[in-house]
């Protein structure tokens, strides 16, 4: 007999999202299904069978079972084929790998330990991996492993080789709404996921949204994301990011929570519309100024033939002008998104689906990826490299030497580090690339 039945709703395993399942509990353990068993006889002969078969499961981890094999086996750089550059960064690069044993290609980040450390970014390096390892949603780049040399900290990733959002966005200038709505909507279920977790992604732009070889959105780079702030008033004070999205209350030198994403938001969106964030100078204290001070107003009577302009009124408060192809609703949400004062600033991911620029959206349909792409990148298949930028591709793939040599103690820095993903995952993740 059961010591509560009735339904609850539970957090989903892969695709977090919330779902209602019977729930049954007995003797301390919980079982779930989407519907009650048709008969009490019925429910204790599965529950029967369940723990006969957790049982099993258990004895066979104990003397080593496959599964436990699969997560002792170690992998290190050995393991994998170097194949193209297909990407940099501050820290190191990104290549193009192949597994030797699978052939399975994936994206190999690889940083330099003595930069790390002299840049004081252990605590971001640590950051980005425990993100990459506990996080996985339909939205974000998955983790397949992670090991270290003495010189060196490797990140296998998912091969996303449909390219950057800028890459496209560099060759097409700007969007049309159709699409930005769509890249939007995928973004939007991707911080919400983040946020929901404790994650400020503090680094949403164009260089970190890859484009998948069907066309969906991949939020990628942790390397400046911060976790652990699981309240609403939970709050940090580092100055990082990109200049172009940082948000008023980052500039200010004042502790901040997740609204700074949503601020980035806001301006990705309007770059993508109009071709350039709204606050661009090539001069980055005149820019700086411009997130502080200028406001965004409707666009003149006249026609206006500019990507992005300003003009001034008679108290000369400058104002970014929404073009002709912002309509009312992408006006008005952007101007919600780019609000100055955080405790002001729509940042909530509930509200932001409500809102009438994402009128049409089904959201439970964008979570599971079945929304259709208005956009399909340009490659041969999923290994195709045609949509990544030629600079990297004419770099010889290889890893460089650093004969420094790290003191015990800097090595600490990078314990436990290592990480496999679980075998399950491994292998619906192999097989869906296949």
């Amino acid at each position: 007999m059961a010591d509560k039945q009735g339904f609850l709703t539970k957090e989903g395993g892969s695709i977090k999202t919330w779902k209602k399942r019977w729930m049954v509990l007995k003797d301390g353990k919980i079982y779930y299904s989407k519907n009650p068993a048709e008969s009490a006889d019925e429910m204790k002969s599965w529950m029967d069978i369940l723990n006969k078969t957790l049982g099993k499961m258990k004895q066979q981890q104990a003397a080593g079972g496959d599964g436990q094999k699969a997560k002792d086996k170690k992998v290190g750089v050995e393991d994998f084929d170097l194949l193209n550059v297909i990407g940099k960064g501050s820290f190191g690069k990104v290549m193009q790998v192949r597994k030797k044993d699978t052939g399975m290609i994936y994206a190999m980040k690889v940083l330099n330990k003595k930069n790390i450390i002299e840049r004081n970014e252990m605590d971001h390096t640590r950051a980005e991996r425990n993100i990459l390892r506990k996080l996985v949603h339909p939205f974000l780049i998955n983790l397949i492993y992670s090991f270290q040399t003495e010189d060196k900290l490797y990140f296998i990733m998912d091969f996303v080789n449909g390219g950057e959002l800028f890459y496209h966005l560099q060759n097409e200038e700007k969007f049309d709404e159709t699409r930005v709505r769509f890249y939007c909507a995928e973004i939007v279920c991707g911080l919400e996921y983040l946020h929901a977790c404790g994650v400020i992604y503090r680094d949403l732009k164009p260089e970190n949204i890859l484009l998948t070889s069907d066309g969906h959105a991949c939020l990628t780079d942790f390397g400046i994301s911060k976790e652990g702030l699981l309240s609403t008033d939970d709050r940090t004070a580092t100055f990082c990011g990109t200049p172009e999205y940082l948000a008023p209350e980052i500039l200010k030198g004042e502790k901040y929570g997740k609204a700074v994403d949503w601020w980035s938001f806001g301006t990705l969106m309007y770059e993508m519309l109009s071709g350039l964030p709204p606050f661009y100078s090539q001069d980055v204290r005149t820019m700086y100024s411009n997130i502080m001070n200028q406001k965004l107003g409707k666009r003149n009577k006249r026609e206006i033939s500019y990507i992005w302009l300003t003009s001034t009124n008679n108290n000369n408060t400058l104002f970014v002008l929404f073009t002709p192809q912002f309509s009312p609703e992408a006006r008005d949400f952007i101007s919600l998104l780019l609000e100055r004062d955080p405790a002001k600033r729509l940042k909530e991911a509930k509200v932001a689906k409500a809102h009438p620029f994402f009128k049409g959206i089904d959201w439970d349909k964008c979570v599971r990826k079945e929304l259709v792409p208005p956009f399909i990148p340009h490659v041969k298949g999923k290994n195709d490299t045609g949509q990544i930028d030629a600079g990297f591709l004419a770099e010889t793939a290889k890893l460089s030497v650093d004969n420094t040599r790290l003191s015990s103690s800097m090595q600490k820095n990078f314990e436990n580090f290592t990480f496999v993903a679980d075998s399950d995952f491994l292998q619906n993740n192999d097989a869906h690339k296949r």
